[in-house]
């Protein structure tokens, strides 16, 4: 919607610019067809150019309102869960194992006590697919707590991610899913760990890119069954990718095409 917006906003501006020349001082009787194209493109190009400016300005502080995607891919190492929609008869070992979940970069919190930074995760687009059986979060969610998805930076010579409701002391290990086991919901604990020379800082947006074995020291991913419960299921890990929201990067290049439709 936001595009399709942009879209008119640029044609209106560029017919508006073609209904004003017409009253100006440079009339068809004055001016070369060449001339007046060129002047006509020259008075949208500064008007885009403001309108784009705008829009980057508004979204720059903190990255406010960036939508993040996080996915996860692994696969099934071994299931010991009986019972349920994610039994080791229908969630095999070997089975693909994917995670999703969407954050708003602006939208975080800093621990206290360790150099690390928990962004707050979209329950709603929270999704684990275990061998096509989707698993999704908690809810509603236990009562005063937030899932995060967690970065850390040279903490204290290591950089990775992991998560947790608490980013202080990272316990209870993962977030509660939806699928209830003996001790509790299950909790999709999931950790990696890198080099310290991996991130450079705390901002998810220098963060973004594709994450696996290069690098990498420590990795975790299994369904525990309670808060501090047993591994009930293993994953081994495969790579993650953290990508942004292409609106701002697509608004440029319809500011682009417009010039470029505009100058026939």
């Amino acid at each position: 919607m936001f595009l399709d917006c942009a879209i008119k906003l640029c044609d209106q501006i560029a017919q508006s610019l073609i209904e004003s020349e017409r009253h100006d001082w440079y009339a068809p009787s004055v001016l070369k067809p060449h001339f007046r194209r060129r002047l006509i493109a020259m008075k949208t190009t500064a008007a885009l150019l403001t309108l784009v400016t705008a829009c980057l300005i508004a979204v720059t502080p903190a990255q406010a309102g960036s939508t993040i995607f996080v996915t996860v891919t692994g696969e099934v190492e071994f299931n010991g869960i009986r019972n349920g929609d994610i039994n080791r008869t229908i969630v095999t070992a070997g089975s693909p194992a994917v995670l999703t979940f969407e954050l708003d970069a602006g939208d975080y919190l800093d621990s206290m006590i360790f150099p690390v930074r928990g962004y707050a995760i979209n329950q709603a687009s929270y999704l684990l697919t275990l061998n096509g059986v989707q698993v999704g979060m908690q809810n509603p969610y236990p009562a005063g707590q937030t899932p995060y998805f967690v970065i850390r930076n040279n903490d204290p010579a290591v950089d990775g991610f992991f998560l947790s409701s608490n980013i202080d002391t990272g316990a209870p290990e993962g977030v509660p899913t939806d699928e209830p086991g003996i001790f509790g919901q299950f909790y999709n604990n999931f950790y990696v760990t890198y080099l310290g020379s991996t991130l450079p800082s705390l901002d998810i947006m220098d963060a973004l890119g594709t994450y696996d074995f290069t690098d990498l020291t420590v990795f975790n991913w299994t369904l525990d069954d309670g808060e501090f419960g047993p591994n009930a299921m293993g994953i081994l890990f495969s790579q993650m990718t953290i990508t942004p929201e292409p609106a701002s990067i697509a608004l440029l290049a319809i500011a682009g095409l417009a010039l470029i439709r505009r100058k026939r």
